[in-house]
């Protein structure tokens, strides 16, 4: 079953038995409560991620509503551990928390309406319902975080996990050092003044009274953001393109940007919050359009380039020079050590482990333009060794230290407090 689908349908049967779990307590911590209803609603999302039918898998589901319960009573542990060191969060970033999460929702079901059927309420319900539990896992994690931080392992230690569990760790992927300079195909002058001018056009209705919102469903070209009404996050600097990130850090809140020029098209930005180095914002997106003429003379330009390279300096100094991704350019186009079987762009992972090391690549289409490749290095994969893994093993073990330091340090505090857990009395599924 598709998984939205799932998600929606799986919900729907659940919310219909609210009333039987509204009232009924799952667990109590000291002077706290667990209701039943909330760690149904855990479950469900716990659920849906890992794709759990509970009718086909009853005992599966169960074991997701015991794991979703402890979790809740762990967590209200930690709080009270957190309120007696004083530890404690803004409202303004549980604000932003809680936004994010609806934003992810929306984006995940679609739209505002397929998310309050997931939700089985109102957002602004959802909100006001869950503000306190998200406080609450924010201070958790802030809490936990600062407890670990201090730990760090020694080479000795490294070296006896690796002994340890050899044998269970996956084999690492083979992977590739790649470099590419990427040419942008650009439109005409005559396609960019349209585009511009249909933006100046969807700013006047914005005026006029359309919401920013309904713009961006209606207008925006960017799938990513437009469903959400363009909603980008609330996000680090260094996040957009320099000419976005400027408006977006100079701009007034709540002011609505003219028509912006970017590599991507002509944006219309609405600035939502800012505080320090981070920006909420969204946008309308209009992609400027292309003619094959203007492909045809980009990948002449590209072609030209790839003649011109037969070093790795050569490439370096190109891409430094000529490279439109502005991430990579002063790297030397330097993308890091790509996995092929996970990395996102298609059009170059089939190509980049058929690239011999140190020769430059023919032009490759993709969505951004024309790229050319470069390949540094190999590192073949297989069995992990300490030799070629250290930095990835030694993460493995840093990570497995801290959580068995946690685990021992929960279990002790919990002997601390009062925890009472009652049967999770949840109605039968049936099919």
């Amino acid at each position: 079953m598709n998984k939205k689908i799932f998600l929606l349908f799986f919900c729907g049967v659940l919310f219909s038995q609210q009333s039987i779990l509204l009232d009924e307590i799952a667990a109590v911590v000291d002077d706290e409560i667990v209701l039943l209803s909330d760690v149904v609603l855990s479950a469900n999302a716990l659920a849906a991620q890992e794709n759990v039918d509970p009718y086909k898998s009853p005992d599966e589901y169960k074991n997701l509503l015991l794991k979703s319960a402890e979790s809740m009573i762990e967590q209200l542990v930690i709080i009270k551990m957190a309120e007696i060191d004083s530890v404690m969060v803004l409202e303004k970033d549980v604000d932003r928390a809680l936004e994010r999460q609806v934003q992810n929702i929306v984006s995940q079901a679609g739209s505002e309406e397929a998310a309050e059927q997931v939700l089985g309420r109102k957002i602004s319900e959802f909100k006001r319902s869950y503000k306190d539990d998200m406080e609450g896992k924010l201070i958790a994690e802030k809490y936990t975080g600062e407890l670990t931080r201090s730990i760090e392992i020694t080479r000795l230690e490294v070296e006896d996990f690796f002994k340890t569990y050899k044998d269970s760790i996956p084999s690492f992927p083979k992977k590739y050092k790649v470099r590419h300079i990427l040419i942008q195909i650009t439109p005409s002058e005559e396609s960019m003044k349209e585009t511009e001018l249909k933006a100046l056009n969807i700013l006047e209705e914005i005026n006029e009274g359309l919401s920013f919102e309904e713009a961006a469903k209606k207008y925006s070209e960017d799938p990513g953001s437009k469903d959400n009404g363009g909603y980008l996050g609330f996000v680090p600097r260094g996040t957009f393109v320099k000419e976005f990130e400027k408006a977006a850090f100079t701009l007034a809140i709540n002011t609505i940007s003219k028509p912006i020029k970017t590599q991507f098209g002509f944006h219309i930005i609405e600035v939502l919050e800012r505080s320090g180095e981070k920006v909420g914002v969204r946008h309308i997106l209009l992609q400027t359009k292309v003619v094959d003429e203007d492909k045809t003379k980009t990948y002449k330009t590209t072609s030209d380039f790839s003649k011109e390279i037969n070093t790795k300096n050569n490439f370096i100094s190109i891409a430094k020079e000529y490279s439109n991704d502005e991430t990579t350019k002063d790297n030397g186009g330097l993308l890091g050590w790509i996995d092929t079987e996970v990395y996102q762009v298609e059009e170059l992972s089939s190509i980049i482990k058929n690239i011999p090391e140190n020769t430059c690549s023919a032009p490759i289409l993709t969505d951004f333009g024309y790229h050319l490749l470069w390949v540094d290095d190999i590192e073949e994969g297989g069995p992990p060794t300490i030799e070629k893994n250290w930095i990835e093993l030694e993460q493995l073990a840093l990570n497995k230290k801290k959580s068995d330091w946690y685990n021992d340090w929960i279990e002790k505090i919990k002997t601390k407090v009062y925890i009472k857990r009652n049967p999770l009395n949840y109605p039968q599924i049936t099919n």
